[in-house]
């Protein structure tokens, strides 16, 4: 698959949209109306799009580009189940929980793949089912493009929505994750990008020279029986600083890692796979889950990918979006090692974001 960067046409429209909100907190108006989605067929013109089952789970949408698919539930939270290439599957999927609703089964199954979630954890937030879990409705708003939104969570006083596009040239895909105040009082909350990748690749991110951290990165650990991050002597079995990158082998026993990382991005390999994530980066931003703007967590399933937002304070009917672009590269060989992994920084171009 060739790797296109900016190129003409409606995936260089959307990055140009992204820089802009990705310098204002709090606005209302992003790729078209922003009134609550209803449920909606895809209109006749539409090009990359299609509704049908999947996994038990209804009207869940594929969207295709360019030999790349991904597919969306509405169902479940609206979460991103599939991203791959030539049949591949990057994402990780557990089959415990396929068909399993939040109507059916209140709490206690993980779906896998890709949500936007809200933090920070390390705040101990309520739980908010149905902003995880819960039925979205979902609409086709364009050829390659589609828009899904939660319902309003009480409990959190705030309600989600997100557009996915998949770009026909290449099969990036562009998504904003939008958190809106349905409350009747200020709200605080940074987004939360939650990506479950299967297990047993390597994920690795660039550093900040001029990190917060004394070690340049942070380790989760558990003190008193609360989450901290300790950047000053972090160590794990499985992660290893490689001229200035954290590369991490995504097995084994569980463990979190963080860092202020101002490039930008976060890439995971699994064999001949690599997945790519973009998000921008607020020097100034207050990052309040230890300080980190981008995490890892892995275990013996899975390896998850979690860009975040700056935290912000929302007024009642504000609104707060934050911009990814992801992208898929079919390598020559499988990497094999932390090194190779280290490596590939070669292929990766700057974020289009860029650093605020």
């Amino acid at each position: 698959m060739n790797f296109l960067w900016l190129r003409p046409g409606a995936f260089d429209s959307f990055l140009r949209d992204m820089r802009l909100i990705a310098t204002i907190s709090i606005f209302s108006v992003l790729l078209g109306s922003l009134l609550p989605a209803t449920n909606a067929a895809a209109p006749a013109s539409a090009k990359g799009v299609t509704v049908q089952e999947f996994r038990g789970w209804p009207d869940s949408l594929v969207l295709e580009a360019s030999g790349v698919h991904a597919i969306v539930a509405p169902a479940v939270g609206g979460r991103i189940l599939q991203y791959g290439v030539s049949g591949e599957n990057i994402l990780y999927e557990d089959p415990k929980s396929f068909g399993k609703i939040l109507a059916n089964y209140q709490s206690g199954f993980s779906v896998g793949g890709y949500q936007c979630d809200i933090g920070p954890e390390l705040r101990g937030i309520p739980d908010h089912e149905a902003l995880w879990v819960g039925l979205h409705q979902w609409k086709i708003l364009k050829d390659f493009t589609v828009r899904v939104t939660s319902e309003k969570d009480v409990s959190v006083g705030v309600q989600l929505e997100k557009q996915i596009l998949i770009e026909p040239g290449s099969g990036d895909l562009g998504i904003t994750q939008e958190m809106r105040n349905i409350s009747d009082k200020e709200v605080a909350h940074c987004l939360w990008d939650r990506t479950l990748c299967k297990n047993d690749g390597f994920a690795f991110f660039p550093l900040n020279r001029k990190s917060r951290f004394k070690a340049g990165w942070s380790l989760r650990r558990t003190v008193n029986g609360k989450f901290i991050y300790d950047g000053d002597k972090p160590a794990a079995a499985n992660v290893r600083i490689l001229k200035g990158m954290l590369v991490a082998r995504c097995e084994g026993p569980a463990t979190k890692v963080g860092a202020d990382c101002a490039a930008g991005w976060i890439a995971y390999v699994r064999g001949r796979l690599l997945l790519v994530k973009y998000f921008p980066f607020f020097a100034e931003g207050n990052y309040t889950d230890g300080g980190n703007s981008v995490e890892l967590y892995y275990d013996e399933r899975v390896a998850e990918l979690e860009p975040l937002s700056p935290e912000v304070r929302l007024q009642p009917g504000g609104s707060y979006m934050f911009p990814e672009k992801w992208t898929l590269i079919e390598l020559e060989k499988e990497v094999l090692t932390f090194e190779k992994a280290a490596e590939l920084v070669k292929r990766i171009p700057p974020s289009p974001f860029g650093r605020k």
